[in-house]
């Protein structure tokens, strides 16, 4: 979806923002623009650019009255009208992620806003501003050779493998608060991200990515959750129920609700069960769900691990399942005083 093979990196801005609970303050030079040669431009767009070549989920800023209240929104806005606004803006942005850098993890580090053309997105070409805040950086050796001896020096520098903290904002749906890719591996999964939450305000873009996201995840908490409770469904069915659930998302190319319902629960208050849990789901977490969409492979493989199929009995085995309900046994021994599974096969490998 996203082709960079033209990129260009036309302008740099570079700024320090520390931690604000540490007191550390914002360092803005008088002059932030930096100059980029040839080597360091290729540098930056392998290292930037790649990180969200395969980007499948996407975001828009977001504002409870309106979008053009939205700071960072206005600072993206007044560079897209007028890339000669980049260094002004850069410094007015790294002023405001400074007021959401509480978090103890986040280290202080370079802000580094950039300007970019000749990008694709679906064949769409688009300008786009990337900002990256530097947490952490790499050791690297440096040789020093003069005519008499050689010296060794332990250096830092920017890493330029996956990054931390950053987002690439397209100039496109502007009125809708502009396409955005962002990661954040700072913030711990459970709780809010500095970055995503705080800093840019986003909120999810609802597409095939998202449906297919929040359906496996609702149907992962449904059949953890509710069905045993509500149905007496011990772990085994339990299990059957999830692994059929991953094959419905690997195996089909589109969703569609009942299907899906019909697929995993033969028993019609089971589906009932789970078509009123969706509707929960959606009023928790404020998001509309579509009742058919086609599936994102993308966001299948990266939750997959939401549809792993496994008995975890004390600590001394796991069982995976994949399929064959009927080919698993429970029961309890009398004589051992210990509840058991019983598994039939064919062949030992």
């Amino acid at each position: 979806m996203l082709d960079f093979s033209s990129a260009n990196l036309r302008r740099l801005s570079i700024a320090w923002v520390g931690n604000k609970n540490r007191y550390e303050g914002v360092n803005i030079p008088k002059q932030t623009l930096v100059p980029v040669h040839d080597v360091a431009h290729e540098l930056l767009i392998g290292s930037f650019l790649k990180t969200f070549e395969k980007s499948a989920e996407f975001f828009y800023f977001f504002h409870e009255e309106d979008i053009s209240n939205h700071l960072v929104f206005q600072s993206c806005l007044n560079i897209f009208q007028d890339p000669e606004m980049l260094a002004e803006e850069a410094g007015r942005l790294a002023g405001l992620l400074y007021e959401h850098c509480e978090n103890p993890r986040v280290q202080g580090g370079e802000f580094l806003v950039m300007y970019f053309d000749d990008l694709l997105m679906a064949g769409e070409p688009a300008s786009a501003i990337g900002i990256w805040k530097i947490q952490t950086k790499d050791p690297y050796l440096k040789v020093e050779r003069t005519a008499e001896n050689f010296a060794l020096n332990v250096l830092e520098g920017i890493p330029t493998g996956k990054l931390e903290t950053a987002a690439l904002i397209f100039n496109l749906d502007e009125s809708e608060g502009y396409r955005i890719c962002a990661t954040d591996t700072v913030s711990k999964k459970e709780e809010r991200s500095f970055w995503k939450d705080e800093f840019l305000r986003l909120r999810p873009i609802e597409d095939n990515y998202f449906n297919t996201r929040h359906y496996i995840s609702l149907s992962g908490e449904f059949i953890h959750e509710r069905l045993p409770h509500k149905f007496g469904l011990d772990r085994a069915d339990q299990l059957d129920a999830l692994y059929r659930s991953g094959l419905y998302f690997k195996e089909n190319e589109q969703f569609e609700v009942d299907d899906f319902a019909e697929t995993l629960f033969p028993d019609a208050e089971q589906r009932t069960a789970f078509k009123e849990y969706r509707d929960e789901y959606a009023r928790m977490y404020a998001v509309t769900l579509e009742d058919k969409f086609d599936i994102s492979l993308s966001a299948v493989k990266k939750e997959f691990k939401v549809l792993k199929s496994v008995i975890k009995l004390d600590k001394n085995f796991h069982i995976y399942v994949h399929g064959r309900r009927d080919l698993i046994e429970r029961g309890f021994d009398e004589d051992k005083g210990k509840k058991y599974y019983k598994v039939f096969f064919d062949d030992e490998e």
